[in-house]
């Protein structure tokens, strides 16, 4: 009998809860293992996927239909019950009947026969109040309302408040209501951008011109990156449009002498070497053996040989020959990744007790990055994150202990407003 799409996300729940795995990773594993492909591969991406990211709200019901305590259930149970809600409540092309059924089929497979009338009386009873419970108010604890209409973790939800101020809702709320797509950066070494909108357009993929990068095409539905990757060819990489942006505003030209310190899986080297025409030199490192080949691949494929990819850690000083002789450095830094809940829905349950670790580690990398740089050379320090403390904190921080450098730009790019992934970009100059 095969194993289908709702049960293969059981699974996956189970496994990313109990493991801690990261979410991207289950996926392409499940997909790979049960060989999933076109409707019960959607089903089970978006069932997986759906019920992680609304993981907060659902326990939130449940706790209200249930007299059991959601975290007294077993990890079975409660996933049964997440999805089979989640299905009730976002996904209108499913039957409630089937949801319900297939939840009570579950249970039997999964917890006992014994669990199924539970199971049943709860689905049931959702019905019953036709999706209708009450949520915390705004007015008396904004926190915890954040946290459960919007599906947080409490330390996430303080951190985007103090962070975004009044932005934080309007930015959680168009995350709410728009699914995020994938983007792609044209390599211009190769072809133009209409010509990679019309390869998709051909293939029935839906895209568009990205509004504020010259040189990227956003996806405009659903699609996987092998299929991308296999359309495209060499004409084009996966890479955000803040990204995109970041680079761009670094004024990477021709001919100059570049490191990308924190570079895997080696998008920003990617668009650097581009702009360059592919004339100068690029080193870029990473703290880890295997994606180092990462790099020298994408490399390879986009038709670059001036990037040189090697193993190194960024926190250390640069060798003494590359002392003061960098144009350009690129240090994008490691970082809690507030800014891309909006794809990666574990990171809306970030863990934030280690943030200070995150912090020393950010700035030593920063400290350590800018003795690569010539006078009048540039570092661009990012993150993919909208916590400030990560952010202008760390730049005015160091600003302030190191005056031979100075702060030419700072933006901070924001999905609601930008259309874009949510990101830092501070460019500093060595005087």
């Amino acid at each position: 009998m095969n194993t289908t799409a709702r049960q293969i996300a059981l699974l996956s729940l189970c496994r990313s809860e109990n493991d801690g795995k990261y979410t991207n990773l289950e996926n392409n594993s499940a997909i790979k293992k049960f060989d999933l492909k076109g409707a019960e591969k959607k089903l089970y991406t978006k069932l997986f996927y759906g019920t992680v990211e609304k993981k907060v709200t659902l326990d939130h019901i449940i706790g209200i239909l249930s007299s059991r305590n959601v975290d007294d259930m077993t990890v079975q149970m409660r996933n049964i019950l997440r999805m089979s809600i989640y299905q009730l409540r976002y996904l209108d092309r499913i039957p409630a009947h089937s949801a319900v059924n297939e939840g009570v089929e579950l249970a039997k497979k999964y917890v006992g026969k014994q669990s199924a009338p539970f199971v049943n009386a709860i689905l049931r009873e959702y019905l019953r109040r036709e999706g209708k419970f009450d949520f915390p108010s705004a007015d008396d604890d904004y926190i915890k309302y954040l946290c459960v209409t919007y599906s947080l973790d409490e330390k996430v939800a303080m951190a985007l408040l103090s962070s975004c101020g009044d932005e934080c809702e309007k930015m959680l709320r168009f995350l709410d209501k728009n699914e995020q797509y994938i983007t792609l950066r044209v390599n211009t070494l190769k072809t133009e951008r209409s010509h990679v909108i019309n390869i998709l357009n051909e293939n029935g993929i839906k895209c568009a011109k990205t509004e504020q990068s010259p040189y990227g095409v956003r996806i405009l539905q659903n699609a996987d990156i092998p299929t991308l990757e296999r359309l495209v060819g060499d004409t084009a990489f996966v890479e955000d449009e803040a990204s995109q942006i970041a680079v761009s505003t670094h004024n990477v030209q021709k001919g100059m002498t570049v490191f990308d310190v924190c570079a895997a899986p080696g998008g920003k080297s990617l668009c650097a070497a581009i702009a360059m025409e592919n004339e100068g030199s690029i080193t870029s490192y990473d703290l880890h053996e295997n994606k180092i080949g990462l790099i020298r691949k994408a490399a390879e494929k986009a038709g670059i040989d001036i990037i040189r990819a090697e193993v190194r850690d960024g926190r250390k000083p640069p060798c003494e020959e590359f002392l003061s002789n960098a144009d350009r450095v690129i240090c994008d830094v490691p970082c809690s990744g507030l800014g891309v809940i909006g794809k990666k829905p574990d990171l809306r349950y970030k863990d934030m007790s280690n943030i200070d670790s995150l912090l020393n580690t950010q700035y030593e990398i920063l400290s350590q990055s800018v003795k690569y740089l010539k006078a009048g050379g540039r570092l661009l320090y990012s993150t993919c994150t909208l916590n400030k403390a990560e952010n202008s904190d760390t730049v005015e921080k160091f600003l302030k202990e190191n005056t031979a450098y100075k702060l030419i730009k700072q933006r901070t790019l924001m999905p609601h407003t930008d259309g874009t992934d949510g990101f830092y970009i501070a460019v500093i100059e060595k005087i």
